[in-house]
């Protein structure tokens, strides 16, 4: 089955060697199992390399900063949790799903050109 028309996936990856400290968000191109993605193509990807955007990027994927409250992004202390602590979650999550998970494309790009979004 292929994908709907329109539907763009994307995926974060790591590339220390092109981009140390940081993920990559991807563009994916390709059918369902069998996806591809250039963490070097500069059209197809977005650079998160700020500690305070890991938590923004992780919920992209399906992370979730306090399940006891949902009351925070990540970013912000909760009854729970730190902020400090939260950030730490969601790059560990980060590692754990980089080029293994793929989501539906919440806005990182538009057009078919790669361009991301201000």
């Amino acid at each position: 089955m292929s994908r709907q028309r329109g539907v763009r996936k994307i995926t974060v990856d790591r590339d220390p060697s092109y981009a140390p400290c940081a993920y990559l968000i991807c563009k994916v191109t390709g059918p369902r199992g069998k996806y591809d993605w250039d963490t070097r193509d500069e059209a197809t990807t977005v650079l998160v390399q700020t500690d305070w955007d890991y938590p923004g990027v992780a919920s992209t994927f399906g992370w979730v900063p306090c399940r006891k409250c949902r009351a925070t992004d990540g970013t912000v202390d909760c009854e729970h949790r730190t902020a400090s602590e939260m950030i730490a979650d969601a790059r560990a999550y980060l590692d754990r799903i980089a080029g293994r998970k793929f989501v539906e494309d919440p806005g990182y790009f538009r057009g078919t050109s790669g361009e991301s979004q201000p």
